[in-house]
């Protein structure tokens, strides 16, 4: 399971919106500039994204919670993603380039190709959308008292410092 945690931020009867911060992943790894999954997490490291998920846990508007996905479920929207496209697009350039020898129109139908896989993969994320296997689920509601504690008495451990200097 993949677990993230969130701030609830709205309620709609029993739908809450769930707001998380992505966080990098990638911060401790040696080869994280080069690495194109860490170039990616770099850009989107701090972005705010809104998850809408069941409010099976009555959860309350500002309550901060962890969501949950199967891994499995991660791993097969993936592949939905990137393979349905990419093969489409080979798929089409070696039609393209058996049927007609023109360079210009085998770039023409690969990009037509390619296109239609992406279209296809649209068409077929509503349909997954409605499916409960990829969508995530509230597991807990993370107790926001003993991390509020912990916080203040760090400040005032720290304001103890700064006073001492």
């Amino acid at each position: 399971m993949l677990y993230e945690t969130g701030i609830v931020s709205q309620i709609h009867g029993n739908i809450a919106t769930v707001q998380t911060q992505n966080q990098l992943a990638c911060s401790s790894c040696k080869v994280v500039d080069t690495c194109g999954n860490g170039i990616v997490e770099k850009y989107l490291s701090g972005k705010i994204f809104s998850s809408e998920v069941k409010n099976e846990l009555d959860a309350k508007v500002g309550d901060k919670v962890t969501l949950a996905i199967p891994n499995s479920s991660v791993t097969k929207a993936s592949i939905l993603v990137y393979l349905i496209p990419l093969m489409s697009f080979i798929f089409s350039a070696l039609a393209a380039s058996f049927f007609y020898q023109n360079e210009n129109i085998t770039i023409l139908l690969s990009l037509c190709g390619l296109a239609l896989g992406l279209f296809a993969t649209k068409f077929y994320n509503r349909h997954l959308l409605k499916s409960e296997l990829y969508l995530p689920k509230m597991v807990s509601i993370v107790d926001n008292r003993s991390s509020e504690k912990g916080r203040t008495e760090k400040l005032k451990a720290n304001s103890a410092i700064d006073i001492q200097r």
